[in-house]
Formats: structure tokens, sequence, C-alpha cells
């Protein structure tokens, strides 16, 4: 039987504990869980790319929360169709110019440190970005066909927003209007999708970790 002197010792003990080592569910997509410590992780690490400070409110959370929904539910159709996706390798060349803000290796890992991230957090950060990038340009992109009439329409409505840019032709500037209409149609092809397939899945959010 435990002593009344040491049952008060580890209610002493227990209080004492960071809070933080018990973590919460946030968000369920079917059977996938994304848990409270995964959003303070991608909000800390947000934070560190853009170099500012991090905040762990509850609109910040749902925001994170959405995004890894997304996320998941993109790299979960690439895993399906066995989509050649970039390695781990290809995560060197974006972290360089993250790298070269510091003096060397031990600054830049102090760096990690005094934000509460590490650099194999940074990394698969970076990967799952560019995993999600380079898939929904394989799964998407090839849908889009443009028209002539529909690039000449989104020419004059850039002019229109943008009166004074220097004024340069539709035939100069055809092939970057072509690119950033085709990257816009892309990204609404996405989010279409995600909405799809949110609407064919159970997601929940545990409110109190938003609140």
């Amino acid at each position: 039987m435990i002593s009344r002197l040491r049952l008060a010792l580890l209610f002493t003990l227990s209080a004492a504990a960071p809070a933080e080592t018990l973590d919460r569910i946030a968000v369920t997509v079917g059977k996938y869980v994304i848990s409270e410590q995964d959003l303070l992780r991608d909000i800390r690490i947000s934070a560190f790319l853009d170099g500012s400070l991090p905040e762990f409110g509850g609109a910040q959370k749902r925001k994170t929360a959405d995004r890894l929904i997304d996320q998941y539910l993109v790299l979960q159709d690439a895993a399906e169709t066995r989509a050649a996706l970039p390695s781990a390798e290809s995560t060197a060349a974006l972290l360089e110019p993250l790298k070269a803000r510091y003096a060397n290796e031990a600054d830049y890992l102090a760096a990690l440190a005094k934000a509460r991230i590490s650099d194999g957090g940074l990394r698969a950060h970076l990967l799952a970005g560019l995993r999600m990038l380079r898939y929904t340009s394989v799964r998407f992109r090839p849908q889009m066909q443009i028209s002539e009439e529909g690039l000449r329409a989104y020419y004059e409505a850039l002019m229109e927003q943008n009166p004074n840019a220097p004024a340069q032709s539709f035939e100069e500037n055809r092939g970057q209007v072509e690119k950033l209409l085709t990257d816009q149609q892309t990204m609404q092809s996405l989010d279409d999708w995600v909405k799809m397939m949110r609407s064919e899945l159970r997601i929940v959010y545990r409110e109190a970790v938003f609140q």
C-alpha cells in the first residue's frame, strides 16, 4: 500500500510535470490523426522559415490544421497512385538559403534549438511541401486547357488591376501570362478536388484544442 507521504509526493511531481507532455488529438481525418503537437510543431517551423514569431492562438491552430488536412489528402492520393515524388535528398537545395542566414552549422543548430524545432523536423516539413507541390503539378496541370481568348482576357484583367505597370504588349508577355493563368487554374482544380475529398471523409475537429 502506498503511504500518504509517498502519495503526496507523487501528486506533487505530477503537478510539476510540463503540461505539454500530454499530447491531445486535434483532428481526425477518417482513421488518420493529427495531434496538437503536430500543429504546434508546424506553427514553429513555419514561423522559423518566415523569420517571425510563432502564434499559437486558436485561429492559427485551425488554419494550420486545415493545411495539414489538405496536405495529408494530397500525399495520400500520391501514395495510392504510386506517383514519383522528390526524395529526401531534395531538401538539401531548400536548406541552403536557410543555412546561409547563419555563420556556421553551430549557429544554425542553435537557432533551431531556440525555435524548439529539430533539423529532422524541418527537413520533413520541407519535403512534405515539395512533394505536395510536385504532385499537384503532375496531377492537375495536364488537365489545363487554355484558349487564346482566355489568355488575352486574363492579360487585360491583369493590366486593369495594375494600371501603373510598364506598357507591354500581350505578345511580349504571353509566356508569363500563360504560366500565371495555368498556375491559378491548377490551384483552383486542387481546391475543388480537396473539397470533394473532404466531403467524402469524416473529419472531426476537437474544439477544445482550438480554444
